[in-house]
């Protein structure tokens, strides 16, 4: 075939949306929530102390987890803090760590937060870095990313031996929609978002294999999966690469409404499922019959 009438039928094919690209995704219905579980877990979490560092993304996951409180009619106290909770009733405490572009900042905070001469009680403790920490806005690299964040770890495990620690993986962007993103797909080109979630997806690689046997939600894995199960990828030098579904956003980001609950709901069984396992200042067994 003549090479521009080749060229033609690809831009033609891509303008009628027959790319067959990753973001041509099915519009996603709402994941079904066993709200039986889904209760007992969010009783078992009202129960614990937990503190949350975090920034935007946080924010868009806690209004998943309030929504899932009010619809399973449950008391589950969130309530944001600067320094220390205001007393040692349970709650899931949040924080906004940090700066972001700063991952840096982000450590230092979540530790003081800690490390305070209050010794404020938690169970489980955690931080979430944002997709704009690791990318062309940032200085930042996964490895040293990850160093710094090891680091952090292990000073926290030194100083408060009594907090079980959870890990997050880092969340993902959504590729652009649109015509011109299912050419370059059709072509072989590379989008404007995929150097930066290339990056995210290695530091998360690393951040699984790190502590694989320990506490983790997986935000970027539940980011990237449709509720019908179907992981939206994309190719980075001959590999898979996980990305925001676009189902989940609506700027390429932060989670919209369906996105939040989607990601909530994974959220709250990580924490209920480790505070089964091993719950450190409150009781398992008040927990668990609390939650019959």
């Amino acid at each position: 075939m003549n090479p521009k009438r080749f060229l033609a039928t690809i831009v033609l094919a891509a303008a009628a949306g027959l790319s067959g690209c990753s973001n041509q995704e099915t519009p996603a219905q709402p994941a079904a929530i066993d709200m039986t579980e889904m209760k007992q877990n969010l009783q078992i979490l009202a129960r614990a102390r937990v503190l949350f560092g975090h920034q935007s993304v946080g924010r868009d996951l806690l209004a998943g987890v309030e929504q899932l409180a009010r619809d399973a009619g449950v008391a589950l106290r969130i309530q944001r803090i600067e320094g220390t909770p205001p007393d040692d009733e349970p709650g899931l405490f949040h924080s906004e760590v940090g700066e972001n572009r700063n991952p840096d900042s982000k450590c230092e905070v979540f530790e003081q937060l800690l490390d305070r001469p209050e010794r404020p009680a938690y169970d489980l403790a955690m931080m979430k870095f944002c997709y704009v920490d690791l990318g062309r806005g940032s200085s930042a690299e996964a490895d040293s990313m990850l160093r710094r964040y090891a680091a952090t770890v292990e000073r926290i495990r030194e100083t408060r031996p009594d907090v079980q620690l959870v890990h997050l993986t880092l969340p993902l962007r959504a590729e652009p929609p649109g015509k011109k993103t299912r050419l370059k797909r059709l072509l072989g080109m590379e989008v404007d978002s995929d150097h930066d979630n290339a990056l995210r997806n290695e530091f998360n690689r690393r951040l699984r294999e790190t502590w694989a046997d320990e506490p983790m939600f997986d935000l970027a894995s539940v980011e990237s999966t449709l509720p019908d199960g179907t992981r939206v990828t994309y190719e980075h030098d001959g590999q898979a690469m996980n990305m925001l579904a676009q189902a989940y956003t609506n700027d390429g980001g932060h989670l919209n409404e369906l996105g939040q609950r989607h990601a909530a709901a994974e959220f709250v069984r990580v924490l209920a499922d480790t505070l089964r396992r091993a719950p450190r200042q409150t009781d398992v067994e008040q927990l668990t019959q609390a939650a019959e």
